[in-house]
């Protein structure tokens, strides 16, 4: 993938854009705390009994297992260590000690990933953003290269927070290239390990615009031009930052895949994940037209 997230936008990137992640974090750790001691009581879930379209459904209906025992179908009691090993057959949640953050950006997540007790392995193409993870969270292990390149390290769970999955050059084959990366997560995920990722959907409201931001040092505008039956947004990005008395200026542009949320949740069944999904992690709303997935691998 080509270069995006040079000097200055990672700079603005660290300095003013951090909310996001810093605001699903709860929602993300909680998730992924459920079964981090082991001692959580188990859920048995063989599908999510949700439809990804319907505003009114906000979760899973589990499956309720007793922690201490629980009941076979044919009556005979098992024991709570044989019902969690049942419940992880069924790609229920297992313990999670070693997260993967694809598209860690300048570390927010990964900060927080790191004072909930987890392991994680940060991968991003911009080795600016890079540069400022690791002073941001130097505990994790750090991976410069595409997402759809390098290849995953063994992990009981993947995040992708911020449309990190739906970057690609301008040319690609985006959609084969996302497939690929589902397919490695399949691979390298246990079944019960989870894949959380959010991305833009097609539809409505139409996401073009300009808009602007700005710091004490520094400043931002993009410009966002959609193509819906193509499936592709773009943002061309200006940049200004102070150096000196001046301010330099800069640009980038950022192509981005747009999604048909329905058939995005069934080629993921077909992968072998039960998919939830949502427009919001928690207490954090997504903007428009964004949605989150919550993937166990089944």
């Amino acid at each position: 993938m080509g270069s995006i997230y040079g000097e200055d936008l990672a700079y603005i990137q660290a300095a003013g854009f951090g909310k996001m992640a810093r605001g699903a974090a709860p929602e993300i750790v909680r998730r992924l705390s459920r079964n981090l001691s082991g001692t959580t009581e188990p859920v048995a879930t063989e599908h999510f009994e949700v439809s990804p379209f319907s505003e009114g459904r906000s979760g899973p209906v589990p499956l309720s297992v007793n922690p201490r025992t629980t009941e076979r179908r044919g009556g005979v009691n098992e024991s709570a260590d044989d019902a969690a090993a049942s419940c992880a057959r069924k790609g229920a949640p297992i313990p999670t000690r070693r997260v993967v953050d694809v598209g860690c950006g300048a570390g927010p997540l990964a900060a927080e990933l790191l004072a909930a007790g987890f392991e994680v392995t940060g991968i991003d193409s911009s080795a600016d953003l890079l540069a400022i993870a690791r002073s941001a969270a130097p505990p994790a292990d750090y991976i410069f290269g595409s997402l759809y390149e390098v290849e995953l390290p063994a992990c009981e769970a993947i995040v992708a927070l911020g449309e990190a999955l739906t970057y690609h050059d301008e040319g690609a084959d985006a959609d084969a290239l996302v497939e690929r990366f589902f397919r490695k997560a399949a691979a390298v995920l246990p079944e019960g390990g989870m894949m959380i990722f959010d991305v833009i959907e097609i539809g409505e409201p139409s996401l073009r615009g300009r808009n602007w931001s700005s710091g004490d040092d520094w400043a931002v505008m993009a410009e966002i031009m959609e193509d819906q039956d193509a499936r592709a947004l773009m943002r061309r990005i200006e940049t200004f930052r102070k150096a000196g008395e001046l301010y330099r200026r800069g640009s980038e542009t950022h192509r981005v895949r747009l999604f048909d949320s329905a058939a995005l949740v069934e080629r993921l069944e077909t992968l072998g994940f039960a998919v939830e999904t949502g427009r919001a992690y928690g207490a954090w709303q997504l903007g428009p037209r964004r949605r989150a997935f919550f993937c166990r691998r089944v």
